[in-house]
């Protein structure tokens, strides 16, 4: 159901004109889960996946995984 909310509320958003690109982190679970209930135009945007959980990491961690994934 997550997955499926999220989606949902990324679909809106993007088909609002409110996102370019799309970096999406997640958990690999969750990731997987997510990725049959996005939409074409909400894939479209994606640039790069991050499938690793980064609950707890600090800013600065995940700021150089993002960057990583930018840069691959």
């Amino acid at each position: 159901r997550f997955a499926a909310d999220l989606a949902d509320k990324l679909y809106a958003r993007v088909h609002a004109g409110e996102i370019d690109r799309l970096v999406i982190a997640a958990a690999p679970q969750v990731l997987g889960a997510l990725r049959p209930h996005l939409h074409k135009e909400v894939q479209a945007r994606v640039v790069a996946e991050i499938d690793k959980d980064m609950t707890n990491h600090p800013v600065e961690q995940i700021e150089k995984l993002v960057k990583a994934a930018l840069t691959d």
